[in-house]
């Protein structure tokens, strides 16, 4: 009996292990954020989030990440190696399900509407340039990818995850002043998700040449950079609820920069990967959720 409960809690923790693995290393949980913010959006438009909205969200946000996870694989394994030797294993499929899913994406907004459809083609270009980047961009910008320029690689991220609200009001389509000031919001959240990262990836990105705050200027000014982010997320989303400029149930969005500061501090005592790969990144997954909650 002994040996039969041993080898059952064996079985149950390596399915476990197995489906965290792919949540978070697979890249679901963070399309599950972007599919989150895009829900939030359509919720402050009025609207109820449409499945197909959802699911484009979350197939463009995969899409882009494992292009990058899959171009990264040798840096990566500096900074996460048991995270880069998941996706190792699996990279021919991975570099297989980033058109498909881009392509799945395009067919579906193609259906909804033109505009929306060709709206698109921003998060896609600036995927491309950040985690391919081309030799025209090196002779204007002075680097061959967008991640290799100091805080442009962090910018980046912000720039395509703030073109949610507008993407989702070509969705419907509806331009509302609303959903829009949420943007200033997202890119700033995402700011300070990105320098979180960053301090992980400091060996890493100054071997491979990579500029960031902390590699540049250190971990204290890193934290200084993400505290000041976030008090500013927190005081924005607060002035545009307050002042009714949008709905006041989206001021739930205000727990979110307290949020950060917590785990920050937790990981100084927690397992900094699982931290930052289950706690921080999932940030993004529980928006639409805390957004829901505070409108009932």
């Amino acid at each position: 009996m002994t040996v039969v409960t041993t080898v059952y809690k064996q079985s149950k923790e390596s399915i476990s292990t197995a489906i965290y693995r792919e949540i978070v290393y697979g890249g679901h949980l963070l399309s599950l954020g972007a599919a989150s913010i895009a829900a939030c959006c359509a919720i402050v438009l009025g609207r109820t989030p449409p499945i197909e909205l959802l699911v484009i969200a979350y197939l463009f946000s995969h899409a882009a990440y494992t292009l990058n996870r899959a171009t990264e694989i040798d840096q990566d394994l500096v900074s996460h190696p048991e995270r880069t030797a998941y996706v190792n294993k699996r990279k021919r499929i991975l570099l297989t399900i980033v058109p498909v899913f881009f392509l799945v994406g395009f067919a579906l907004a193609l259906l909804r509407n033109l505009l929306f459809f060709l709206a698109l083609f921003i998060p896609v270009v600036l995927a491309g340039l950040y985690s391919l980047g081309s030799d025209r961009l090196a002779r204007f910008a002075g680097a061959r990818r967008f991640k290799e320029k100091l805080v442009v690689k962090n910018v980046t991220a912000g720039i395509a995850w703030s073109f949610i609200p507008l993407i989702v009001c070509v969705y419907f389509p509806q331009i509302s002043l609303a959903p829009l000031l949420l943007s200033p919001f997202i890119f700033l959240r995402l700011l300070s998700n990105t320098v979180f990262f960053d301090v992980r990836d400091m060996a890493a990105d100054a071997s491979f040449g990579t500029r960031t705050i902390p590699s540049v200027y250190g971990v204290r000014a890193a934290n200084v950079f993400m505290q000041a982010t976030d008090m500013t997320a927190f005081c924005y989303i607060l002035l545009v609820t307050l002042t009714g400029l949008v709905p006041l149930f989206a001021s739930s969005l205000a727990v979110f920069p307290i949020y950060s500061f917590l785990y920050r501090y937790a990981s100084k005592f927690v397992d900094k990967d699982t931290i930052r790969d289950l706690i921080a990144d999932g940030e993004f997954a529980l928006w639409a959720p805390a957004m829901f909650l505070a409108k009932i």
